[in-house]
């Protein structure tokens, strides 16, 4: 069965929580280097909103040679190195320049799963555990694109058809998986105490009880 992927228009909103909260329930899918496709249903995104949010790469419009992509318009993918050791997976959304973003924190790996398992175990990141090494596979942001086999070299690709059909490595679906109001939880983002009160803003999106959240 084919299922509709998300268009320029969904990522092109101004309104960059309600679009984060929108992913809940959407499906990540890569075809990288003709491994075959992998992905799953996102249970965990956070919001960052460009200029106003000191969370944000983009605060106060600094711009640098590794944050250019996320100044993007809306349907972009924004990844960066963290930690010496992780990607980071982002959409760009809103307008142009406005370097508004969701992180897909975590899915549940549905697709794919021998391929996610081969990249893991390339990365150094073992074969043991529970469910044959599936357990926690796709449960962060940083261990996702180990499994996805997202890096920098994906950094400022559409992630959305432009007016000319073209072959998409990262693209994001809408499956029709209804994820009720109710089920999906408002935190505050991880990582960024660095951002003073802006840390304590409820962008961060997760499904109750699922398994796959990172944390």
């Amino acid at each position: 069965m084919e299922y509709r992927k998300l268009d320029k228009s969904f990522y092109a909103r101004e309104d960059t929580v309600k679009i984060a909260k929108e992913l809940i329930g959407k499906y990540l899918l890569t075809d990288i280097d003709g491994e075959g496709v992998t992905g799953g249903k996102i249970v965990e995104t956070e919001a960052y909103l460009g200029a106003i949010d000191k969370a944000s790469h983009g605060y106060g419009n600094r711009k640098t040679e590794r944050n250019k992509n996320l100044y993007k318009a809306g349907g972009y993918a924004y990844v960066y190195f963290i930690y010496g050791m992780y990607y980071l997976f982002n959409v760009v959304t809103g307008k142009e320049n406005n370097a508004d973003a969701v992180l897909i924190r975590a899915i549940e790996p549905e697709i794919g799963l021998d391929i996610m398992l081969k990249r893991k175990e390339k990365a150094g990141r073992g074969k043991g555990g529970a469910n044959g090494g599936i357990n926690r596979i796709t449960s962060g942001p940083g261990l996702l694109t180990i499994a996805l086999g997202i890096n920098l070299r994906h950094n400022g690709i559409p992630v959305c058809e432009g007016k000319e059909p073209e072959k998409l490595n990262i693209w994001l679906e809408d499956r029709n998986v209804n994820i009720a109001g109710k089920d999906v939880i408002e935190t505050p983002r991880v990582g960024v105490g660095y951002a003073a009160e802006h840390a304590l803003l409820p962008y961060r999106f997760k499904i109750k009880g699922n398994k796959w959240v990172s944390r």
